[in-house]
């Protein structure tokens, strides 16, 4: 990609250094030419005896964004992160950030010092997690366009951070990326798509921002015990504003925050939200639905893990459910350690959108979860056709073995729950048993000459709503 001009400041190296722009870093050992980073912490360098520690932040968008929009804005992405982390910097630290690259900047931190925590203590977790909160606190506007920048950030130790050679520096660029995606392939018009998903995801941001998205609670219930409830899942859904009449749900915005890596800062607010309900309520269980992007052991979690671990009581009331309707392959392994991990803290877990994406089954052998979710479409075709149907009943006996239980999503009418009930499910969730609203469409049939226990489902399922839940709630405003 092409380099653009960027205003030198005092913590990053002059223009004419030969510093590097945007574009995947080389192997390490691969550069040609060193580049001397000033610092004005010259002092405090010269007294350490190790190598220090640093956290980097990269911006992992920052391609995209000159791409899709303007190199204009992808310039004042990187001008407004940097700005933020120097002003967090001399608010707590002192004046010790360095830019190495237009998308990675290092920061030195006061446990670098001897003595202080080592790097994956709980502590320094936390800390960089805070990092990454304040300086996304806000998107970023250049010339009418509005976007938010994709952050992650991580400990790297350096020799001496004045005089980084090619070779650190791509070290530490290497150290910074993340894995590509093997969706990250381009089609020609691509860049509509990029900017569409971005203007969504900045209202999502906005409302999250504001306190104003809203969460209706979704009842998993229990066919052959009156109703009886396992779990209610919150069903983030973002209001109308004047610039846009209708709302958002989880299944049109979340596949736009998926798309551009942006969900961990969102599913991070939604999962705060959703332990201090469960505090004001402790007669129930909730269920936290989280895209399985986000589901990975990095610094977003530190003070969510932080409170698990100080209230296992109600860490066991909470599910967690992984959404791997989109999920890449690739992310197996990270998405089972994250499962282990809230496991051992007393969450149970369930796998989301179970038979809709080619690694469904792949995530439910990984992390072995409590509960398996179907996918909507099989109660929706087991009524459509004989086929269906079987493949309904085919489902159900493959997730037993699976999982102690079996969830079958999609109950939005009552022929959903006749079909259901027939096929053999126990545990049903829909918008016909109570909670979050289903889009409109057009009723089906009712099969005639079926034994119904429908409405004494959905009124107890109902009932039990209102009277341990109450009417929707707003969300409380955290970082995003």
């Amino acid at each position: 990609m092409n380099a653009y001009p960027m205003e030198s400041t005092e913590e990053r190296a002059a223009p004419d250094d030969g510093l590097r722009r945007y574009g995947p870093a080389r192997a390490p050992g691969t550069g040609q030419d060193a580049v001397a980073v000033p610092h004005p912490a010259d002092a405090w360098v010269d007294s350490m005896a190790t190598p220090c520690r640093c956290v980097f932040v990269f911006i992992g968008n920052a391609p995209h964004l000159a791409q899709a929009f303007s190199e204009g804005l992808a310039e004042a992405v990187s001008q407004e992160v940097g700005h933020r982390l120097r002003a967090l910097a001399m608010a707590t630290v002192g004046p010790r950030v360095v830019q190495i690259r237009d998308d990675c900047f290092l920061l030195w931190s006061h446990d670098a010092e001897a003595g202080g925590p080592c790097v994956g203590s709980p502590r320094v977790s936390e800390d960089i997690e805070h990092l990454l909160s304040e300086i996304s606190a806000e998107p970023v506007c250049f010339d009418g366009l509005v976007a938010l920048p994709e952050l992650h950030a991580g400990w790297i130790e350096v020799s001496d951070p004045r005089t980084l050679d090619a070779t650190e520096i791509d070290l530490i660029l290497w150290a910074a990326q993340q894995s590509p995606s093997l969706d990250d392939v381009r089609a020609e018009d691509w860049r509509a798509g990029y900017r569409a998903d971005m203007a969504i995801a900045v209202r999502v941001w906005e409302a999250a921002r504001t306190g104003r998205l809203q969460t209706r609670w979704q009842a998993v219930v229990d066919a052959h015990a009156g109703g009886a409830t396992l779990y209610r899942e919150s069903c983030v859904h973002v209001p109308p504003t004047p610039e846009h009449h209708s709302f958002l749900a989880p299944g049109t915005y979340l596949p736009c925050l998926e798309r551009l890596r942006l969900t961990r800062a969102f599913d991070r607010c939604v999962a705060h939200q959703v332990l201090d309900t469960l505090r004001q309520r402790p007669g129930a269980n909730m269920g936290l639905n989280l895209s399985a992007h986000s589901a990975r052991l990095d610094h977003w979690w530190a003070l969510f893990l932080e409170r698990l671990s100080r209230e296992p009581l109600l860490a066991r009331r909470l599910v967690v459910e992984v959404d791997c309707a989109r999920a890449p392959l690739q992310d197996a392994e990270a998405v089972r350690d994250f499962c282990r991990c809230l496991a051992a803290y007393g969450c149970r877990i369930a796998m989301d959108a179970f038979g809709s994406g080619v690694a469904g089954l792949t995530f439910v052998q990984a992390c072995k979860p409590d509960i398996v979710k179907l996918e909507a479409a099989f109660v929706r075709r087991a009524g459509e056709n004989p086929f269906g149907f079987e493949s309904l009943k085919d489902m159900l006996a493959l997730c037993a073995r699976l999982a102690r239980r079996t969830v079958v999503d999609g109950i939005d009418r009552e022929a959903d729950l006749h079909v259901a009930m027939r096929a053999g499910a126990q545990w049903l969730q829909g918008c016909y048993l109570g909670g979050a609203q289903a889009p409109a469409r057009h009723p089906a049939p009712v099969r005639r000459g079926v034994a119904s226990t429908a409405p004494a489902v959905r009124a107890t399922a109902s009932a039990s709503m209102r009277r341990e839940t109450g009417p929707s709630d707003r969300s409380r405003t955290h970082s995003f």
